[in-house]
This record gives C-alpha cells, sequence and structure tokens, in this order.
C-alpha cells in the first residue's frame, strides 16, 4: 500500500483541522506507564457507554480490560490491549440499529507529539461471542498517530497529515492489519443457529433442528452440509443444502455443485424445477477482496476447517 508522505507536524494555527478521537481530560502521556493509563482508562470507562447504546447487541466486560504500552526498539511503543473475558451477545430481532451516540468534541490544539506507537495488539483470548470459546488477536503495525491536546484539557489520539499528489490528506493509521479468530466447530455452529432461528421467528419462520457441518477439502476448500425443518403457517419441509467452497489464489470463493433438497415430495419437486435457476445464482465467485478496509488492501486469507474453525486475514 502507498502510504502518502508525511507533512511537517500540524501546528495549533494550522488551517487543517485534525481529526481526533478524545479518550481523556489529560496532559500528553511521556511515559509507557501513562500511556498505558489513560488507554486503559478510555477502554473499561468510555468505551462500555457506547455499545449499551446499541440495542443490537450486548458487551459486557470491558471494565476488566488490561492496557500494557511496552518499549519497544529505541523510543517506540507496542502496545497490547487484552480483552480476554469480553462476552458479546447479537440480538438478531432487532431490525434496525440506533444512531451511534455523541462523542466528545476536540477544541482547539494547543499540543501535539508523535505517539511513538509501531505496534497495536488486540487479544482476546478467549472471548466469547454468542456463547462460543472464540480465540481472537488484531494486530496493526506501522501506526501513524500522534497525542493532541486541546485547550479544554482533552488528550486525543490524532490522525496525521500528509501529502499526496500535492494535496493535503488524512494518513491511514497503520500499515497492515492482521485477524486471526479460531473456535471449536461446534461452538460456532450453536452460535450461528441461534442467530439464524432467532432471526427467521422474528419474521414468522419457525426453524427446528438446524445443523451445519463443515469438513476440509483440500488446502483452501471444504465441504458444507447444512440442514434443518422449516415451517410457516401450514407449509413445512425439511431441507438439505449441500455445496464445496474452494478459495483461489485471486482470493475469490467458489461454490461448486450446490444442491438443496427435501425429503417432503411436494417441495422436492418445487426445489427440482428452480434447481438451474439456484445454481445460476451461486455460479459467481464471492471476491473476498470486496472485504476492504480501505484503503488497506486484503493481501491473502486462509481458514482451517476440522474440530476448531480458524480464520486468518491479512491486510495491506
Amino acid at each position: 500500500m502507498e502510504t502518502p508522505q508525511q507533512g511537517p507536524e500540524v501546528d495549533a494555527s494550522s488551517e487543517v483541522e485534525p481529526e481526533a478521537l478524545v479518550i481523556a481530560t489529560a496532559p500528553l502521556p511521556t511515559t509507557p506507564e501513562a500511556v498505558s493509563r489513560v488507554l486503559e482508562r478510555f477502554v473499561r470507562e468510555v468505551v462500555p457507554p457506547i455499545f449499551d447504546a446499541d440495542n443490537t447487541m450486548d458487551v459486557r466486560g470491558l471494565d476488566l480490560a488490561r492496557v500494557t504500552a511496552h518499549p519497544l526498539a529505541g523510543d517506540l511503543l507496542g502496545i497490547d490491549i487484552d480483552l480476554a473475558g469480553v462476552e458479546v451477545t447479537f440480538d438478531a430481532t432487532v431490525e434496525e440499529a440506533p444512531p451511534l451516540p455523541e462523542l466528545p468534541e476536540f477544541g482547539t490544539e494547543v499540543a501535539r507529539a508523535d505517539a511513538r506507537v509501531a505496534e497495536v495488539r488486540v487479544r482476546g483470548l478467549p472471548v466469547r461471542i454468542q456463547g462460543a470459546e472464540v480465540e481472537a488477536s488484531i494486530t496493526a503495525a506501522g501506526v501513524h498517530v500522534d497525542w493532541a491536546e486541546d485547550d479544554r484539557g482533552q488528550l486525543a489520539l490524532a490522525m496525521r497529515q500528509g501529502m499526496a499528489g500535492g494535496e493535503a490528506v488524512t494518513v491511514f493509521p497503520v500499515d497492515t492489519l492482521l485477524i486471526d479468530v479460531s473456535a471449536r466447530q461446534r461452538e460456532v455452529v450453536d452460535a450461528l443457529v441461534s442467530i439464524v432461528t432467532e432471526s427467521g421467528e422474528s419474521q414468522g419462520i419457525h426453524l427446528s433442528d438446524v445443523d451445519l457441518e463443515l469438513t476440509q477439502a483440500g488446502p483452501r476448500g471444504a465441504h458444507l452440509r447444512a440442514s434443518g425443518k422449516v415451517r410457516r403457517g401450514f407449509l413445512r419441509a425439511s431441507l438439505l443444502f449441500t455445496t464445496e467452497a474452494q478459495l483461489g489464489d485471486d482470493l475469490k470463493l467458489q461454490l461448486i455443485n450446490p444442491r438443496l433438497t427435501s425429503r417432503n415430495p411436494l417441495i422436492g419437486l418445487l426445489l427440482l424445477a428452480v434447481r438451474s435457476q439456484i445454481r445460476e445464482e451461486l455460479k459467481d465467485p464471492i471476491d473476498l477482496r470486496d472485504l476492504q478496509l480501505d484503503p488497506l488492501k486484503l493481501a491473502d486469507a486462509q481458514f482451517e476447517v476440522g474440530e476448531r474453525l480458524r480464520l486468518r486475514l491479512q491486510y495491506d
């Protein structure tokens, strides 16, 4: 990824307003211990009310988060954020999420300093998501942020300004991002079944005996088998969907020979009539490169299928 050249430090008289996230009322931190304190207080005290205002999910345990800033090469810092014990539960029946709460507004900048952060690691070993025990880590490298203080005594993490094509632009805060998530397949399936069942119930569709099974099919492929019983009004049917998914070197996921069948004779005949249409709808590959974090691009994706499921995404 091409990173814009960083320009000179922006002082308080600059016409370019910094993009800043207020995290505390405090002076610029000058030691690893001070950095740890302000960031830990932010995660424990400021972030939870943001999730509390979101009725689509329930997040607990952030008050136990631990943040540690430690020296790396030279005067650069590494920051570790430990979210072990955090629990997240989604409400699939909520159709519209509320607007995000307003965050404190950054005032007039009076001081700025390079945060001197080389790497940030966020780890949850484990966290619980919809009842599933998940081991997750996110590592950001090549961090470009500043500490900024305003005339109200507020401390913020501020984006930097740089030059690209002769124009002033905001420098993206990281150069690379690595996301690594794993969990027991059975727990992931139970969590997905719970979400799908609740969502269906809210729309008058009753699902039962739902199951999903994934098995490895080569180094970058998986067999998928999904089954369940569906009832809506007087219509009932047992359904079985099978396919094979293969991920190419171009990061496109192709579904091979998708089949949807039913033991209900009437439903089976209907599915037979639309079999070609189902295959037509699923013939186009899913381009995982659409999972962008602009301007970062998805450079690699890997997954492992077995008793545990693992997904690894690399952004550059």
